[in-house]
């Protein structure tokens, strides 16, 4: 059988059956294209063909480039599309023994307050830089992930309430409430620049100068941009600011559970990680200011 007549049944499967979300789906597809141009450049067309050599090649190549987290998920892919073939189509699975990387609990980066104001401020009074800041006060300002912000419909954004409907991850909905720096900004690029670009009646709020909805690789360019224009790091991601909403609310004394829903984590373990950041800054503040610590 032919490795791409299985990619497709399996997608049609996944998709069908499974009803996996598209996202879901179209990252699964992302993973096995540049999977299956691999093993075509490795003149592998047939399923039978593949070895398990075959595919740690890809594997070895892909670590150069791809960060633990990523690579994870690559394999993660691959093994859920052999087990799939293995299962329904009767082909020989050369991928159970494939294991993930194992890596540390990597502290997320997050900003200071200072650098988040600085992040925030608005440079300029353009159209572009409108936008910008409200994309960025979005994502700090309620925590939201970057496809968030960009899949963000106008009916998703209640001003009078103050509140955002937001569809994570798995499409669980969950309600963030905005301030009232969102709020203006919000109203001041809805009834200015959104209105003058939006040509194609987009459903989307956030919208660029030809009508068509942003997407996230505009806002990693626009941020990495933006950190090298202002003298910030230019390793500052959209998730940093989401990892520093969270730092701040716990740093204010909010709950963890609170946080949590805010997040839309679904299990309380992956909202702990930001306690280590505290941690973190406790022991840097007693080695740098305790006494008994000076030498």
């Amino acid at each position: 059988m032919k490795i791409s007549e299985a990619m497709a049944d399996y997608f049609h499967y996944i998709t069908a059956v499974d009803q996996k979300s598209m996202k879901t789906v179209e990252s699964y597809k992302n993973e096995c294209a540049h999977y299956l141009k691999a093993l075509n450049e490795q003149g592998i067309e047939d399923m039978e063909a593949i070895t398990y050599q075959a595919i740690q090649q890809f594997i070895d190549a892909s670590a150069k480039t791809l960060s633990d987290n990523s690579l994870n998920h690559r394999i993660t892919c691959l093994r859920l599309f052999h087990e799939y073939a293995s299962t329904m189509l009767n082909c020989s699975n050369p991928a159970v023994y494939l294991k993930s990387k194992r890596h540390g609990q990597h502290l997320p980066n997050y900003l200071n307050k200072e650098d988040v104001t600085l992040l925030l401020t608005r440079q300029n009074e353009s159209e572009r830089e409108l936008l910008d800041v409200t994309i960025l006060e979005l994502i700090y300002g309620c925590g939201l992930r970057v496809s968030e912000c960009c899949d963000l419909k106008i009916n998703q954004v209640n001003l009078e309430q103050a509140l955002l409907r937001c569809r994570g991850k798995r499409d669980k909905e969950r309600y963030v409430p905005m301030n009232e720096n969102e709020i203006q900004l919000i109203k001041e690029y809805y009834g200015s620049v959104r209105r003058k670009w939006d040509s194609h009646r987009s459903m989307y709020l956030l919208i660029n100068s030809r009508g068509n909805q942003i997407s996230r690789q505009y806002i990693f360019t626009m941020l990495k941009k933006r950190c090298a224009s202002l003298g910030l790091d230019e390793r500052i991601s959209p998730h940093s600011l989401r990892h520093s909403f969270a730092s701040h609310l716990l740093d204010g004394g909010a709950d963890l559970r609170v946080v949590q829903e805010l997040l839309g984590h679904s299990d309380i373990a992956t909202t702990q990680i930001y306690t280590h950041i505290q941690d973190e800054r406790l022991k840097q503040a007693y080695r740098q200011f305790h006494p008994r610590n000076k030498k």
